[in-house]
C-alpha cells in the first residue's frame, strides 16, 4: 500500500469548459473520493473529457483516478486526511476563482500555475495528483486574438 508524495506547480492552459470540469473533479476528490465513496466518485467524473483528467490530474480513466484516491486516503490518520481535505479545498477554489475570471467575459483561455500534490504508490495504476493551493492566474486569451497579462 505505500505511496511516495511530491508537491510541484504545473502551468496549464484551458478553456471555460475544461475549467469547469477541472472543479467538477476537485469536488469529487473532496467529496466522493476522500470519504472512500469510489463508486459514486468515478460516476461523478465519468463524463469529465478524458483529456482533462490527463491533461490536469495525470490520469487516464475516472476508475483509476478513484482507485488512486481511495488507496491513499486509505493510508492517512484523521489529522493526515483533514490536512489533505484542506489542500483539496484550496485547489478548488482556485479551480472556481479561474472559472469566474472567464464567464461571461471576453476570454476564451487562461494560463495559470497550480500547486499539486502527486502521491505515486508501489502499483503504479493507483498513481494520482490533485490541485492543493492557490492558483496563480499567468494570463487570459481574448476571443479577438491576444492574450492579457494577469
Amino acid at each position: 500500500m505505500g505511496y511516495v508524495s511530491a508537491e510541484y506547480v504545473q502551468r496549464v492552459t484551458l478553456n471555460l469548459q475544461e475549467a469547469k470540469d477541472a472543479v467538477t473533479v476537485q469536488k469529487a476528490i473532496i467529496n466522493q473520493g476522500f470519504p472512500g465513496q469510489t463508486a459514486q466518485m468515478v460516476t461523478v467524473i465519468g463524463g469529465v473529457l478524458l483529456g482533462l483528467l490527463s491533461l490536469v490530474f495525470k490520469l487516464p480513466t475516472a476508475v483509476t483516478f478513484g482507485a488512486g484516491v481511495s488507496s491513499t486516503v486509505a493510508g492517512l490518520l484523521p489529522n493526515e486526511r483533514q490536512a489533505l481535505t484542506d489542500m483539496a479545498n484550496q485547489g478548488l477554489i482556485g479551480f472556481q476563482n479561474a472559472v469566474n475570471s472567464m464567464a461571461g467575459t471576453n476570454y476564451d483561455l487562461i494560463e495559470f500555475d497550480v500547486p499539486k500534490i502527486r502521491f505515486k504508490h508501489n502499483d503504479s495504476s493507483k498513481n494520482w495528483e490533485m490541485a492543493t493551493g492557490n492558483i496563480r492566474v499567468i494570463r487570459m486569451h481574448s476571443k479577438n486574438g491576444g492574450w492579457i497579462l494577469a
